[in-house]
């Protein structure tokens, strides 16, 4: 997630990426509201030195805005925008009482208004001036036939809602202008007995919060229990050939990485305030093993439907998004650095090396002119007394029906290599010295 703390170092990356310098609305971004009364954000960074602000394992090439509303009974929120000049969006409803996701309505499940088009779909021009759509939201549990553009936010015994609106690589990605162009999705409630409220005046019957999104961390001596069980190795919970598990739940996580209990059939359910469209692997990792301090990741990377702000049309792919991060641990939640796939370099056929260190060990080969591309090893370590772990998070959003060796296709936990291939990151660890010998 993101705040100003991180969007000028934000915005210098993806700008370079992308060249948003001619990027739609780029011009006229000091005019566009980054915040309303009914949004709060730009939301946590994985950059951001403030760890009040750092949390729930956020991805460096999106911006989320949240809101927290308690809606009158009988009434619906309309929500009224434009498509982002963007990789992406979507609105999530989250339950207030875990933090999971209840319900999600991406770009593509967006019907734009008459007379507009959505740029999201495969083919069609990315940057039209007709972009406009509306989305319900409605304080009722998510039915067996859903109605069109209307997300769902109703759960027993709830008296809050909580929503996250995403945007992921903005064309116009600058610390002045993180919306894509277009500004954010502006709140209409109308009630039960037919008012309709706008602006503050509806801000103010929806009594939004204020604040960081809640989050439900380990507790420190639960966390230590899990970390140091008697006659562990200093690099436990890590293997010296990395492990990347798909996520199912929390709970199944934490069983399987420091408890040793991984069978099972496991429920897929989403974790704290995640994106229902994207699936993960993750693996434990530590500096601290003899092979070196130094690790390097390979695999290949699947084709994204690349944007900017020089792509016309939204192109076909094989994903939507991919990207690997570094952070902390369950215990903070806190990112380190990511890189996401259109600022790494990849051969002929595809594949990705990707290297992560502290600053200090960084090969100095290590650099996007020699064909790698680099991720920050998180300074705290796990963020609990262990400076030598680090904890890897791989993204998968909405890849294509055609592609199959994904994330979201694993079944059951340790199928993940057989299903995905060569697509599933593979680890090995170095010196810097030995790394920087395969030259540039």
């Amino acid at each position: 997630m993101k705040t100003t703390g991180r969007r000028a170092v934000l915005g210098i990356l993806v700008a370079a990426a992308l060249g948003a310098a001619g990027a739609p609305g780029a011009s006229a971004a000091s005019s566009i509201p980054q915040t309303t009364c009914f949004w709060q954000g730009p939301g946590a960074s994985a950059f951001d030195t403030d760890p009040e602000r750092n949390y729930a394992f956020p991805d460096t090439g999106a911006v989320y805005w949240s809101a927290k509303v308690t809606m009158p009974a009988g009434s619906k929120i309309v929500l009224k925008g434009r498509f982002t000049h963007a990789r992406y969006q979507s609105l999530n409803s989250y339950d207030a009482a875990t933090n999971a996701p209840t319900d999600a309505l991406n770009d593509v499940s967006t019907k734009p208004e008459p007379g507009s088009t959505n740029p999201f779909i495969t083919g069609a021009l990315r940057d039209g001036s007709q972009r406009y759509y509306k989305v319900t939201l409605l304080n009722e549990p998510v039915p067996a036939e859903r109605a069109a553009n209307t997300l769902y936010a109703g759960v027993a015994g709830q008296t809050e809602q909580q929503l996250i609106y995403r945007v992921y690589i903005p064309d116009s990605f600058t610390k002045k202008e993180l919306t894509g162009g277009v500004g954010l999705p502006a709140a209409e409630l109308q009630l039960a007995d037919g008012t309709t409220l706008a602006g503050q005046a509806a801000c103010d019957a929806l009594q939004p919060k204020l604040g960081p999104l809640a989050l439900t961390k380990l507790p420190s001596a639960l966390y230590a229990t899990l970390r140091e069980p008697a006659g562990a190795k200093p690099t436990f919970p890590a293997t010296l050939t990395p492990t990347f598990r798909a996520y199912y739940n929390t709970g199944f996580s934490i069983a399987c990485s420091y408890q040793g209990s991984c069978g099972g059939s496991p429920e897929r359910v989403g974790g704290q305030y995640s994106n229902i469209d994207n699936q993960y692997v993750s693996a434990f990792v530590n500096r601290g093993f003899a092979a070196g301090p130094v690790l390097v990741l390979k695999g290949r990377l699947p084709k994204p439907q690349r944007t900017g702000a020089n792509v016309k049309t939204m192109p076909a792919g094989q994903m939507r998004y991919w990207s690997m991060c570094q952070n902390e641990s369950l215990a903070t939640t806190r990112g380190a650095g990511c890189v996401y796939d259109s600022q790494i370099p990849v051969d002929k056929a595809g594949n990705y090396t990707i290297v992560t260190s502290t600053a200090a060990d960084r090969p100095k080969n290590a650099q996007v002119r020699c064909g790698i591309a680099y991720i920050p090893w998180p300074k705290n370590g796990d963020g609990a007394g262990h400076r030598k772990d680090g904890f890897l998070l791989v993204r998968n959003m909405l890849p294509s029906a055609s592609f199959k060796q994904t994330v979201q296709n694993t079944r059951t936990p340790g199928d993940e290599a057989k299903v995905m291939g060569p697509y599933l990151p593979k680890g090995t660890y170095t010196t810097r010295k030995k790394f920087e010998r395969r030259g540039c």
